[in-house]
């Protein structure tokens, strides 16, 4: 799934189109005016119109967002009963895909169930698509270079998305694309806000182009690796074109499709950024599930940040507007086995190199699930746009879910952040990242059972880690381990 948190997007207002801040996915989100306001979308009038709560529910007032709020309504409303609007949602989701949420309990070892696509050279299908009403300026060759280029650098993307999975996974996953199209769909765009395009535009593609889906199948088991669909125009986050990907059940020749992705082109080849592509493929590819807390799974109805900003799959893959997203955390990189050099860490002095995904550092607890990893993610590269800088230190369980904030022996993250500075401003919803997440130059202890954070495990028993003399962020990080077991 694609999350965004305050993001300012375009969304159809009658004959016009108006900017508001959007916050959530595809199966639930809240739109505000950028003064501030709740919005809904008044169907009868077809436009967003300010919103009111009734029942704790959302419900129009009728009043349009292009002029003044009704007397008496209150800035950043917010639902008091989201679940049964999110079961709504996903119960409206057209019947030609099979839903399978990308959930933040990993049932494989912590990544999603199916099977991961993490090593090898992998070719994956990406179809431009317009629709009758809106075409698009974006050439072929553009999101070509984009997907596939050498030392690509337009728009002041960091990289191309072919680039960016060989830097974080050393190599290991090679994946390019085979880029098609535009082709033309038949109804307008807000048409399909309702309805899922892919059967159309695959119809289409396997009736008038000369394809052969075996080219994309890298483990020769008759299913196709993955199928990208750009639509031409701005992102619209709502109903069907939200960003996303998804399990569905289309066959053609005998080669089943089990997985796609959809998001958008943009207004002109000035708006390509490999983030949210880059974060579906995470999904899509790997297996790798969301990071962050939607709010509404696994049995939880609070909302918190996750791992923020700090990771592709949490809310990285927007920083710098997406041209530079996070890198895939060590958690994850280690779950696809791209970390061919593993470090255990005890007692002695260690050196954290900022870029070398190939390394992880991790200290075990008593318990093979749950352990600790340390990184260096000073604010170069990947992590340029990163607020803060210095080593990030991981409290893991593959059994855990990014739903729980709580950090109680029951209820806690798959992969935590300890921010340095003890405030849990993830946890709280607060922030996705700030200033004083990482651990910056420190002489003495830094963490230990008896700190905040500390290092204790999540029942409270003590994982012995002793972290201290941290040196001050650059391309080399050193720091001191000792077990107190």
């Amino acid at each position: 799934m694609s999350a965004i948190f305050g993001e300012i997007g375009t969304l159809p207002h009658g004959n016009e189109e108006v900017k508001l801040r959007i916050f959530g996915d595809e199966f639930y989100a809240r739109y505000e005016t950028l003064d501030g306001y709740t919005a809904v979308y008044d169907v009868d009038l077809g436009k967003y119109c300010y919103a009111s709560l009734e029942n704790g529910l959302f419900k129009s007032t009728g009043e349009d967002i292009t002029g003044p709020p009704p007397i008496g309504i209150s800035p950043h409303l917010e639902e008091s009963v989201i679940r049964r609007n999110f079961t709504n949602r996903r119960n409206e989701i057209p019947t030609n895909i099979v839903i399978e949420p990308n959930r933040v309990f990993g049932p494989n070892e912590g990544l999603l169930k199916g099977t991961p696509i993490t090593k090898g050279e992998v070719k994956g299908l990406t179809i431009l698509v317009e629709f009758s009403d809106v075409s698009t300026p974006i050439t072929l060759n553009d999101v070509d270079e984009m997907l596939n280029g050498e030392n690509y650098k337009v728009n002041g993307n960091h990289c191309s998305v072919r680039e960016y999975f060989e830097i974080v996974s050393n190599k290991a996953l090679i994946y390019r694309n085979h880029v098609v199209g535009p082709i033309k769909l038949s109804r307008e765009r807000e048409y399909y806000i309702d309805e899922l395009f892919i059967k159309e535009a695959m119809d289409i593609v396997m009736n008038e182009l000369d394809i052969d889906l075996s080219d994309f199948d890298s483990m020769k088991r008759g299913v196709v690796d993955a199928v990208n669909f750009f639509y031409a125009g701005e992102t619209i986050w709502a109903g069907s074109l939200w960003p996303h990907n998804f399990e569905t059940n289309m066959e053609y020749n005998g080669l089943k499709i089990h997985s796609y992705m959809l998001t958008s082109l943009g207004i002109d080849a000035s708006s390509l950024s490999i983030g949210t592509f880059c974060h579906e493929s995470g999904h899509l590819l790997c297996r790798f599930p969301d990071m962050y807390d939607y709010g509404e799974r696994d049995n939880d109805n609070d909302k918190s940040h996750g791992i923020g900003i700090y990771c592709l799959m949490g809310s990285g893959n927007h920083l710098n507007g997406g041209l530079t997203p996070s890198p895939v955390c060590m958690y994850l990189r280690n779950l696809a086995k791209w970390c061919s050099n593993q470090i255990i860490l005890n007692n002695g002095v260690y050196t954290a190199k900022h870029g070398d995904y190939k390394t992880v550092m991790k200290y075990k607890t008593d318990k093979d699930n749950e352990y600790f990893l340390i990184e260096n993610r000073t604010a170069l590269g990947l992590d340029k746009y990163l607020p803060s800088s210095g080593l990030a230190i991981y409290h893991c369980d593959i059994f855990g879910s990014n739903e729980y904030e709580e950090g109680t022996p029951a209820r806690h993250y798959q992969c935590a952040l300890l921010q340095a500075d003890g405030n849990l401003d993830l946890e709280r919803n607060i922030n996705p990242g700030d200033a004083g997440d990482l651990f910056g130059e420190v002489a003495g202890i830094v963490l230990s059972g008896n700190t905040n954070p500390s290092t204790k495990q999540w029942n409270q028993k003590e994982s012995g880690l002793i972290i201290s003399d941290v040196t001050k962020p650059g391309m080399n990080i050193e720091f001191k381990v000792k077990s107190a077991l």
